[in-house]
């Protein structure tokens, strides 16, 4: 009797999430729930944790839990998700030690210049030092980001 094995094609999985998304990397020094609340306020969103999203990587027999945030535009059918970039002394996505959240846009609502706009609104929160789009091409553990 044979056993079939099966195997998750890693590739196309990374390639169907990312699909019509946009990244932004975050610096800020304010805790995850206190800059969620200002941008809130700055762009009128409902940013919420959402336990179920918590991301949990293992390196060295230590676990890390990486929260993340959501808000779902409804009416633009497109869904915003802030990850924590750090927790403890481990980072979410290493090749981006210096960003301390990842604000990702999916949907395909979303073009080019109203990214930008969001940044733009996103930039003038009091608790965000600095926001830029990020390439899809310069983050190598995308995998990390699914949930």
């Amino acid at each position: 009797m044979s056993v079939l094995k099966l195997k998750l094609d890693q590739e196309q999985l990374v390639e169907d999430f990312f699909e019509d998304t946009w990244l932004a990397g975050i610096i800020s020094q304010a805790k995850d729930y206190q800059l969620c609340w200002q941008i809130n306020k700055q762009l009128g969103y409902d940013f919420r944790v959402n336990n179920s999203l918590e991301i949990n990587l293992t390196k060295n027999r230590r676990a890390f839990y990486f929260t993340v945030f959501e808000y779902q535009e409804l009416t633009k059918s497109a869904a915003h998700y802030l990850y924590n970039n750090h927790c403890k002394a481990e980072f979410l996505l290493p090749e981006l030690k210096h960003v301390d959240y990842i604000w990702l846009i999916k949907g395909n609502y979303y073009q080019d210049a109203d990214v930008k706009n969001l940044i733009e609104q996103c930039r003038k929160a009091e608790l965000v030092q600095l926001v830029s789009l990020l390439d899809m091409k310069d983050i190598r553990n995308k995998i990390n980001l699914i949930f």
